[in-house]
């Protein structure tokens, strides 16, 4: 984040990562938010993919545990990573990649998981929810019950990312 000052009365002028630039009391980006969903279900891709990009989001959704990382890499503001069925049943790489993204500042992570599992978590026998509310995740899901759900997700995490504040 870059901040300067013009004229002789201040205004600050933040200008992001990527190259965008807002002023304070603006909107926050006009762009639409940007999600990224990592699943190894192809049906639940399919439809977290089609709730997001419903909701005016642009949404990546890579099937392959490789496009995943490469992926990882872009400016996304809202991440789902499903551990429960990771891509290619690859927990360890979904949990890497789940625990970068969340040290990104302005990331909202959603993991998708199984309460009270504690199978595929790191040392500490913490569950599948411990882990991730551990790492400050947006929102843990039980499993991915509905579309009208992931849209408030979408909804809220939209609302967020525009200056909306999160409660």
């Amino acid at each position: 984040m870059i901040v300067f000052a013009t004229g002789l009365v201040s205004e600050a002028v933040v200008t992001s990562a990527a190259g965008r630039c807002s002023r304070p009391g603006e909107p926050a980006a006009r762009a639409p938010l940007t999600a990224l969903v990592l699943t190894g279900h192809e049906p639940l891709r399919e439809r977290l993919r089609a709730a997001i990009v419903g909701r005016g989001a642009v949404c990546r959704a890579p099937a392959t545990v490789a496009a995943a990382w490469r992926a990882a890499g872009g400016d996304h503001r809202l991440v789902f990573v499903d551990i429960a069925r990771p891509l290619a049943g690859h927990v360890d790489d979904a949990r890497a990649i789940a625990e970068t993204l969340a040290q990104r500042q302005g990331v909202l992570l959603a993991v998708c998981g199984r309460p009270g599992r504690a199978d595929h978590v790191p040392p500490g026998g913490d569950d599948e929810e411990c882990w991730a509310r551990q790492m400050g995740a947006f929102v843990f899901l039980p499993g991915v019950g509905s579309d009208a759900g992931v849209g408030l997700i979408v909804a809220e995490a939209t609302r967020i990312v525009r200056g909306g504040g999160s409660g």
